[in-house]
């Protein structure tokens, strides 16, 4: 079902993500590998079948680990027509990660965000922020800013993974999720831009004439030493015996 079916005015969340992401924040924002370890999928896909037939279920009286409610939230994004970050913008990201000034670049990733539509601006918003105190409780859960959105960005985008052109972006594309999650309160909070230590622009591939690396230098051995100079001096026999 298209997203823009799945909310209202009122509602601009669907129910069902929203009742997700308050029970993986309730009961399970410290749990390690949160998103990136699998729930059991009977569960996972029991939690979608049980509120598609009553939307006032309560996930906690299912008696479900909180890493199928992550997988089912998952799935959800997944599930959709359409990507929640449209296609058309793609290419608008990439050429936008390249931008070596990080300020320059957290700006025009931040308009391009604006030319989402209305829904997907949304729920974007609060799927980001929601990630964002995931990655904040990473000493405990061990999931960082990077590591969720290694996670997430092929949920998020949607890529053809058949096409070769687009697999030369994958990291690019990764690390704008990676960006939209370190920033989160910059792009849709008007929050100042926070310092990371590997916030960095995604530059193209180095060419292969470019010395990445300097050259080995060879060890240098001393020779051999040779048979003449291990052998012992015989010294002159006073006696004449020799």
């Amino acid at each position: 079902m298209p997203l823009q079916d799945l909310v209202t005015p009122e509602k601009p969340i669907p129910l069902f993500v929203e009742k997700c992401v308050e029970f993986i924040e309730d009961t399970g924002l410290c749990t390690e590998g949160l998103y990136r370890v699998s729930g059991n999928k009977t569960d996972q896909d029991n939690i979608q079948k049980q509120f598609d037939q009553d939307h006032n279920i309560n996930l906690e009286s299912m008696e479900v680990t909180v890493n199928a409610v992550a997988g089912a939230l998952k799935a959800f994004f997944a599930d959709l027509p359409d990507p929640l970050i449209p296609y058309s913008l793609h290419p608008e990201l990439v050429e936008a990660s390249k931008i070596l000034d990080k300020t320059e670049r957290l700006h025009e990733l931040k308009e391009i965000v604006k030319k989402f539509h209305p829904v997907n601006y949304d729920v974007f918003k609060f799927i980001i922020t929601h990630l964002n105190r995931v990655s904040q409780q990473n000493r405990t859960n061990l999931m960082t800013a990077d590591n969720l959105s290694i996670c997430f960005w092929p949920t998020l985008m949607r890529p053809d993974f058949e096409n070769r052109e687009f697999l030369s972006t994958t990291k690019i594309h990764q690390s704008v999720i990676e960006t939209f999650i370190q920033q989160c309160q910059f792009f849709f909070c008007n929050g100042e831009i926070v310092e990371t230590s590997n916030s960095v622009a995604c530059q193209p591939p180095p060419s292969t004439t470019v010395q990445m690396v300097e050259p080995m230098v060879p060890l240098q051995l001393p020779p051999p030493l040779q048979p003449q100079l291990i052998q012992p001096q015989l010294q002159a026999d006073p006696l004449g015996i020799i």
